[in-house]
């Protein structure tokens, strides 16, 4: 038929994603809930088991299905200015804290944002999400920052580079399933979207204060027989080491153009930071 178009699953405007996702959405919580019990149980941190339930169960859903990008507070300050007027964004308690309580942060950080935004505060829950601005939006992540918590861009059916922004998280290790994923996983090589910067360290600064160890959400700081031993290949890019580093010898710098363990498009790297002008 003449000018009949079917749009892919993955398509920013498929009314099948929108529908995948409000399903999703529907049971978030009682999901993040099993997860957080699953993550909690002593054969998690055996190998015979850990690894077939990841490539079985998780593998896919965790870099396809729901995948995130860590950034910078400045990143994700740029990320919201430039989000497209033609949506609104809200803000609604953190699923993962809902569902666990295992911190006592702030609870209203989950930015829904974008085209499927109306799931949250419209369709679903509209007793529990509220619109707000950007500024207040921005307000959120710096107060969330300042908590030491880590900003996440959450994308919805990842392939081919698409752009199914949903969901900006303020994630604490105590409570947030994507952190607790990654350091469970680490050794499965799950990974998160790379992230446009990375950390650099000078050796010649560092004071091996261990502040920078302690702050990283991911576990991949670690102190060497007194001095500095970051493992940056695995750096997930969210700046908290600079921010809480005393002598200024860590600083973000864009990401190298290296091989990335879950082989994703590196177009990626910078995507977030684009403009998010809705496609027609």
């Amino acid at each position: 038929m003449s000018g009949f178009h079917v749009r892919p699953i993955y398509d920013e405007n498929s009314k099948v994603r929108y529908l995948l996702l409000k399903l999703y959405a529907w049971k978030e919580v009682e999901l993040l809930r099993l997860f957080f019990a699953l993550s909690r149980w002593r054969v998690m941190q055996s190998a015979w088991f850990r690894k077939p339930f990841y490539y079985a169960l998780l593998h896919l859903l965790g870099t396809r299905g729901i995948t995130g990008q860590a950034t910078t507070l400045t990143e994700i300050e740029e990320f919201i200015e430039r989000l497209s007027d033609a949506y609104q964004i809200a803000v609604g308690p953190c699923r993962c804290r809902v569902g666990n309580r295992n911190c006592d942060h702030e609870i209203m950080t989950d930015i829904v944002i974008m085209q499927t935004a109306p799931i949250w505060y419209a369709d679903l829950f509209p007793q529990d999400y509220r619109v707000i601005t950007k500024d207040q939006a921005k307000a959120i992540c710096q107060r969330s920052r300042r908590a030491g918590l880590v900003q996440f861009i959450d994308r919805h059916l990842y392939l081919r580079d698409s752009r199914n922004y949903f969901v900006i998280c303020n994630c604490c290790k105590e409570s947030c399933i994507p952190l607790i994923t990654y350091r469970l996983f680490k050794r499965e090589r799950f990974r998160f979207l790379p992230s446009a910067s990375i950390v650099q360290i000078d050796q010649a600064k560092c004071r091996a204060c261990g502040k920078c160890v302690e702050a990283c959400p991911f576990e991949e700081r670690k102190l060497d027989v007194g001095k500095l031993f970051a493992t940056t290949i695995h750096c997930q890019g969210c700046g908290l080491c600079v921010d809480v580093c005393p002598t200024g010898a860590n600083q973000m710098v864009l990401r190298a153009n290296r091989a990335h363990p879950t082989r994703l498009t590196k177009s990626s790297v910078l995507s977030m930071i684009r403009s998010t002008t809705p496609r027609r």
